[in-house]
């Protein structure tokens, strides 16, 4: 399967669904790059526009550069009351932008599945001198509760993504060239009724699709997890959202 087609069964669970990502981290990134009316954002594998729509109305141009079609319809929607953003229809290691156009790259969950050099390559290429690069993960922080979603997923596991995932090994820090750059955490909860539980576990990439066979049985296994972990019909989840924020160095 093409990587950039994996999620496109899941757009619309993803776009409902997906955890955003904590304030702290978003205000962080707004001060420390002096992101003003006057800065190019671009949110590089935007997906749904999760974290792009942040940025909208802070900054003068809010790129969403996403390659597959459903998602980066969803984003045109959600941000289409503003001006300032425009969706593109790129990748990392091809995103279409001019050179040197922008003040600050944005990457989230998405980063997993580029190609590292060609895409720091590509980010070299379209940062202004001086440009910043944040790259924001979300994970989960309850043990227990993260090794007995695991046990679902391995059991019901028909396409093994993490082959099509290139760069799931590299570290973060490569992308900044031997620039120095933070790294900070913050915390955050969720909270989850059944829906919203099992329509978050449905839109990574390791779910069965709704029509697959075994669907109905990974259903009834992540049951069972909710029925243990949440209380009077919620789930209470911990997490973290993982930042890295630089500027870029050169090639």
């Amino acid at each position: 399967m093409d990587p950039i087609h994996v999620f496109s069964s899941r757009a619309a669970l993803y776009a409902k669904y997906r955890w955003d990502y904590a304030p702290q981290a978003i205000q962080t990134i707004l001060d420390v790059a002096q992101v003003s009316g006057e800065s190019c954002v671009a949110d590089i594998g935007a997906g749904t526009g999760i974290l792009a729509k942040h940025f909208a109305g802070k900054a003068k141009h809010v790129l969403a550069v996403e390659p597959n079609a459903a998602m980066r319809q969803i984003a045109a929607h959600a941000l289409r009351t503003y001006p300032s953003c425009q969706t593109v229809d790129g990748r990392a290691e091809a995103t279409t932008l001019p050179d040197h156009s922008v003040d600050l790259i944005t990457v989230a969950q998405s980063i997993h599945w580029f190609e590292p050099g060609p895409a720091r390559r590509e980010f070299v290429r379209v940062l202004k001198r001086g440009g910043w690069l944040a790259i924001l993960r979300n994970h989960g922080t309850d043990e227990e509760l993260g090794a007995a979603l695991s046990e679902v997923f391995d059991e019901h596991r028909e396409l093994d993504t993490e082959v099509l995932m290139v760069g799931r090994n590299t570290p973060a820090g490569y992308y900044y060239g031997g620039n120095c750059f933070v790294v900070q955490t913050f915390p955050f909860t969720a909270h989850r009724d059944w829906d919203a539980f099992i329509g978050s576990l449905s839109t990574t990439s390791s779910a069965p699709d709704e029509g697959s066979p075994s669907y109905a049985c990974f259903v009834r296994g992540a049951r069972r997890v909710f029925d243990t972990f949440a209380r009077n019909g919620v789930l209470e989840s911990h997490a973290a959202t993982e930042l890295y924020l630089g500027q870029l160095a050169g090639p």
